[in-house]
């Protein structure tokens, strides 16, 4: 059994009490080739009591792959959402998955059956051609890099596609989807070599409000992903007691980038 060094705890609990209460929000601290990518939808402004679209599912097609697969699944579980209530702020996280890094071209909605809108206190069945069939596809050239999240905002102008069709006094509505979409990395990393290699070695991110940590490999590489961006101090606690802990102060991390901090080169107490 591994048996743990108190030495190198008690000192990571008195950094934890120097930067404040931690937290760890983020989806992972490890090294790996994927990305996150959460689906965000909002709103613009239209001439109706409510505007209530069933999603079914969201997707996500990988460059390069053949038009019938490579699509990845960021949510099935079907919910409703009133695009009316999506503005000033408010929005609706409508998938969020981990996906394989690399080039993203496409994404597609599936529209469920109950989609309405309330005008003049009637509702309206909304139509959609295709649209629970083959899914609504909007164009995108979204790159995710192994361990950054990014943020996809659908603005869906509810106004614009509306189309009324029939007589006004037996109205119908098709959906015809007006959506601009936006890609923006929302974290960035942390990388850096702790020398000599050969000793192993805990890091930690720390602000006074959150802290992510992992492990050096064993070349004494690190990266630490998901940071949100700040600035931070890295602890460094090497696993060999004869040497000393480490702290690197004012570290910024900016989104969508890397911050290298170079060699970290531990001395011997």
């Amino acid at each position: 059994m591994k048996k743990i060094n108190i030495y190198n705890l008690l000192l990571f609990l008195s950094a934890l009490i120097i930067y404040g209460c931690a937290k760890n929000d983020n989806p992972t601290s490890t090294t790996s080739s994927t990305g996150s990518l959460k689906v965000m939808m909002i709103d613009s402004p239209a001439n109706y009591s409510q505007v209530n679209i069933v999603i079914d599912s969201v997707q996500a097609h990988f460059e390069n792959s053949d038009s019938t697969i490579g699509w990845f699944t960021l949510n099935n579980k079907p919910a409703t959402y009133n695009l009316l209530e999506l503005v000033n702020g408010t929005n609706a996280v409508i998938g969020e998955s981990n996906l394989q890094a690399g080039n993203y071209t496409q994404l597609r909605l599936y529209l469920g059956s109950g989609s309405n809108l309330v005008m003049n206190g009637q509702s309206f069945a909304l139509t959609t051609p295709s649209g629970s069939q083959s899914g609504i596809k909007l164009n995108l050239n979204a790159t995710i890099q192994p361990g950054i999240a990014y943020l996809l905002t659908l603005d869906f102008d509810a106004n614009q596609s509306i189309v009324s069709t029939g007589s006004p006094l037996n109205p119908k509505f098709i959906l015809k989807p007006v959506i601009r979409v936006v890609a923006t990395a929302t974290t960035g990393i942390i990388s850096g070599t702790v020398s000599p290699g050969v000793v192993s070695a805990n890091v930690w991110a720390l602000t006074s409000a959150d802290s992510v940590s992992t492990s050096t490999d064993i070349t004494g590489g690190f990266k630490i992903q998901y940071l949100n961006p700040g600035t931070y101090s890295v602890f460094i606690s090497p696993q060999d007691t004869t040497y000393k802990d480490t702290t690197i102060s004012n570290v910024s991390v900016t989104a969508s980038n890397t911050t290298s901090i170079g060699t970290i080169t531990l001395t011997h107490k």
